[in-house]
């Protein structure tokens, strides 16, 4: 078991072998290659529609496009790694020294780094939705900026990992685990990457997702009393409710997936994991937990997205110019199109001669 990529039960637990075991294995094998085909088919079709939409015009665009790219990171060093391991019983992180040191950083920065990107959306649509000087207030080289200093913090917050951790001996087996004597620091580090990765960007979204929520209420009354068209009065509550909803379904969605993964790791610190029964508890609710946090990474920028317009405007556009044009509706089309074209050119054709006649008849009366 792993807390965002901590440890493993083959390592530092007794073996499990009963069926809450097998059905863990199963969960992996089975459920992880689907989240992680599905999360990156989207977040590569995401990122396509943005660069086609200039992601780097607008602030917004430029933190989801830096939300994507992260969720996709996770995916690929942490639950291609898991699935790896459960499948084959093959770590990557046993490859070599550096790749077991490098592998925990990236898991634990990059699941911090998308936590917090997710609270500059939200502070985004705070600022946007109640003040009026939002594109003065926020902008896209400010947005750059506030990107730049989440990478450098939780950087540093999370080098650690270059010297806690590595290749360590264990019956001349030598397995990725952490440095002997910084075991204490290890378990108060786990705590602290609860807070960093859930606690506190929950608290701050759910904080100013209640301000986002009452000012929409606030300005959808007065669009009520203001707005002479019913049409509008109606359009304009619709965009209101699905932002909202969305708002309140993401940050829900966020919590439930990342929290039971820092509960559970908790408490494997505090409890008896060394114990068959215990043991194979804790693999059958790791399976669930992880996979429901890395589901999170898989749906996370569809999220952020599936309200907008004119992203699922160019999404169809995409797709569209996917599918193959060989088929007998293009041919008819063309040949149609290239017939149309061609009667339209002798049309003209003989406009120019009949009015070129025309003129020269003229012209022999007039020297008659």
């Amino acid at each position: 078991m792993e807390g965002n990529g901590t440890t493993e039960t083959s390592n530092s637990s007794a073996p499990c072998g009963n069926n809450l075991c097998e059905i863990a294995n199963y969960i992996w094998m089975i459920i992880s290659p689907i989240i992680f085909v599905f999360g990156m088919v989207g977040g590569i079709l995401i990122v396509m529609v943005f660069i086609r939409m200039k992601f780097w015009g607008t602030p917004l665009m430029v933190f989801l496009f830096v939300l994507t790219m992260t969720d996709m990171i996770i995916l690929c060093v942490g639950l291609i790694r898991l699935w790896i391991l459960e499948t084959w019983g093959f770590d990557i992180r046993s490859l070599s020294d550096s790749v077991c040191k490098l592998l925990h950083f990236l898991v634990y920065f990059s699941m911090q780094f998308s936590s917090w990107i997710l609270v500059c959306v939200t502070v985004e649509r705070f600022i946007k939705c109640n003040y009026i000087a939002y594109k003065s207030i926020v902008t896209v080289k400010k947005s750059v900026i506030a990107v730049c200093i989440l990478f450098s913090v939780l950087g540093c917050l999370n080098s650690h990992y270059f010297w806690t951790h590595g290749f360590v001996t264990n019956n001349n087996v030598s397995i990725c685990n952490v440095t002997p004597g910084y075991e204490t620091f290890d378990d108060w580090y786990i705590k602290i990457d609860l807070f960093v990765l859930c606690v506190v960007p929950f608290c701050i979204m759910l904080s100013l997702d209640l301000v986002i929520m009452r000012s929409l209420k606030t300005a959808r009354t007065f669009r009520r009393s203001s707005v002479a068209a019913p049409q509008m009065y109606t359009r304009t509550k619709k965009v209101d409710q699905r932002l909202t909803k969305m708002l309140v379904f993401t940050n829900s969605y966020f919590l439930i997936s990342t929290l039971p993964v820092s509960i559970l790791f908790i408490l494997t610190i505090y409890l008896d994991s060394n114990a068959e029964d215990m043991n194979a508890i804790f693999t059958f609710c790791g399976s669930i937990v992880y996979t429901l946090q890395y589901s999170n990474y898989a749906v996370n920028c569809i999220f952020y997205t599936i309200f907008d317009k004119k992203i699922r405007q160019h999404i169809r556009r995409l797709l569209r110019a996917a599918k193959p044009r060989f088929g007998q509706h293009g041919s008819q089309y063309s040949l149609s199109s290239c017939s149309t074209r061609m009667s339209q050119s002798f049309s003209t054709v003989s406009s120019n001669v009949s009015i070129r006649s025309i003129s020269e008849s003229v012209r022999l009366q007039q020297n008659t």
